[in-house]
């Protein structure tokens, strides 16, 4: 597999027709396009390249226009790339993208005939103890790995499950194929088979009392080995409010959209999010998450639960249509734009002055940030609930107010694609742990801009992310494994790491790029590399080239609004 970057930066996996097709280029020679009989076809002269920031390159994005379905092959002094035109151009990309997280499933063999070679043992069967009182023990199978470990995390399963559903409801065409999982064939859409086996799980996690466990893990993090051969203590690890508010939030969205296939399940997650909900109820002060000492697996805490709590109430509200719940998501939406509460509840609090420690610039986000879809701040997930279920029920606050916050901030990111030398939506200096998340929570913001006003740049800006994925950036790699003839193949992902496979498991998004918080061997590796260069695809390097789930399905969001838009045959 070639690793030289190319003058010419493609989607390596195609193009649609009818939606622009853009590449990047950085040499001012004159570009050619060639159909597969070497007929010259287009040219483009008098490139000017523009200085980008966040690479360090200097590029320019070039518009191919209009193709017709078939192979092209692009020229540019001695490079050359190979791009393809297809109306299916993204339908094999996003089912990838969905098996990828039944390749990380939990509590079962992955039996050959569905996982190929990637095949092996059952994980993680023995009884977990509750840390607080080692007298209980409980077998709790199933759920997702969260990441390149083995633990599993209420939170950001609920979120990856959010992202799965909202892209069923929003782009059925997209993402309803059959993925040859266990359950394919069962009348059920397999996005959703594969998400229910995660939701099971959320629901094991609830406590008696109606909170949700924070996480299930070791107490610290397995050695690159096969899940099965993990075979240390597992731990339930005490409640929360974010766990607790984000499994309410997912259990009472999937309660609506699997009610049409299997209402029992449907009942019984929505009488678990009720129940989830009383115990919020009774226990209104938060109380942010803290790792109990000797354990050492992934903390993902909050400063704050406005957010997961907005989100709990406005899809309790979608489903049950009580009142209380729009009350009580207006209220959370008014309180979190009060600046002198916000500080009130933070200053002082052990979260906020750990994160000055860390970083003595970290200021505390005022008011709920309505495109946010990640595990830290899931406000956006309850904008997808009020924008495009609740409606115009939710009157001046939660619909009205919070559409005008949602068009502002898009039109936000917009700038960032137009500002970007790569057409990448993200700042130069957001390159985080992660950054794929930005990137693709961007694009979602897009896309959800685009289905609210018809704005076709916020479409065709949406559809820049999903290049920069797939192989049109600074480094010229595609970060979904298995897909683009140069692709990320050494993910920090412990079975791609430990079952001798050349391959890593397929349809995996790595992390990308990172110039935040990174190892002192990363560190010493890039030195001053650009931001969007800060890449390193060697397994050790989980800082730039971890997988994740709730990376994964934001992925999914919009590959599946995009294949949505191609061939359904």
């Amino acid at each position: 597999m070639q690793n030289t970057p190319s003058s010419i930066r493609v989607n390596m996996t195609g193009y649609l027709p009818g939606l622009p097709k853009e590449a990047a280029l950085l040499s001012m020679d004159t570009l050619k396009v060639f159909d597969v009989t070497g007929k010259e076809i287009k040219s483009f002269n008098n490139i000017k390249l523009k200085s980008d920031e966040a690479s360090g390159d200097e590029v320019t994005r070039i518009d191919l226009g209009d193709l017709p379905e078939g192979k092209y092959i692009l020229k540019n002094g001695t490079d050359e790339r190979e791009i393809l035109v297809s109306g299916s151009a993204y339908r094999e990309v996003t089912k990838a993208l969905i098996k990828g997280l039944y390749f990380q499933r939990c509590g079962c063999a992955l039996e050959e005939k569905y996982a190929g070679k990637y095949a092996h043992a059952a994980c993680h069967t023995a009884p977990a103890t509750d840390w607080e009182d080692r007298s209980i023990k409980k077998t709790i199978l199933g759920g997702w790995h969260d990441a390149g470990d083995y633990g599993k995390y209420v939170g950001p399963g609920a979120v990856t499950v959010a992202h799965m559903l909202y892209a069923y409801i929003l782009f059925k065409a997209g993402c309803s194929d059959e993925l040859n999982i266990p359950e394919s064939g069962n009348g059920v859409p397999d996005i959703l088979n594969e998400a229910r086996w995660e939701l099971e799980w959320i629901l094991k996690m609830q406590k008696d009392d109606g909170s949700f466990y924070h996480k299930l893990t070791k107490e610290k993090f397995a050695p690159f080995i096969m899940p099965e051969d993990d075979l240390l203590p597992e731990f339930l690890i005490p409640a929360s409010h974010c766990a607790t508010e984000a499994a309410i939030a997912a259990l009472a969205l999937a309660s609506r959209v699997y009610a049409e296939f299997d209402k029992t399940f449907a009942d019984t997650m929505l009488s678990a999010a009720l129940k989830g909900w009383a115990w919020v109820e009774q226990n209104p002060e938060f109380k942010p998450y803290m790792q109990p000492e000797g354990v050492n697996t992934g903390m993902y805490g909050d400063w704050s639960d406005k957010d997961e709590r907005f989100w709990a109430a406005c899809e309790l509200y979608a489903t049950t249509g009580d009142e209380k719940y729009k009350a009580k998501a207006e209220q959370i939406y008014k309180d979190a734009k009060d600046v002198e509460l916000i500080k009130k509840e933070v200053e002082g609090k052990p979260f906020f002055e750990r994160m000055k420690k860390w970083n003595p610039d970290f200021k505390f986000p005022i008011g709920l940030n309505v495109t946010q879809y990640g595990w830290s701040d899931v406000s956006g997930l309850g904008s997808l609930c009020s924008l495009f279920v609740i409606g115009e029920k939710g009157g001046s606050v939660i619909y009205e107010e919070l559409k005008a916050d949602f068009l502002k901030k898009s039109a936000e990111v917009l700038t960032l694609v137009k500002e970007s030398g790569y057409g990448t939506a993200i700042e130069h200096n957001r390159y985080v742990w992660g950054s794929i998340l930005s990137v693709m929570s961007n694009a979602m913001t897009m896309i959800v801009d685009w289905k609210l006003t018809g704005n076709i740049s916020m479409r065709d800006g949406a559809l820049n992310q999903l290049n920069y994925a797939l192989g049109l950036n600074a480094l010229d790699i595609s970060f979904v494994t298995g897909f683009g003839e140069k692709r990320v193949m050494n993910p920090h992902h412990r079975p791609s790491g430990a079952d001798g496979i050349e391959e890593p498991v397929p349809g995996l998004i790595s992390g990308g790029p990172n110039k935040g918080m990174n190892y002192p061997e990363v560190k010493e590796r890039l030195g001053d590399t650009p931001a969007a260069k800060y890449f390193i695809d060697e397994t050790f390097s989980a800082d730039t080239n971890e997988i994740a789930i709730y990376w994964n399905s934001p992925a999914i969001f919009v590959a599946a609004c995009f294949n949505s838009l191609g061939d359904q045959k």
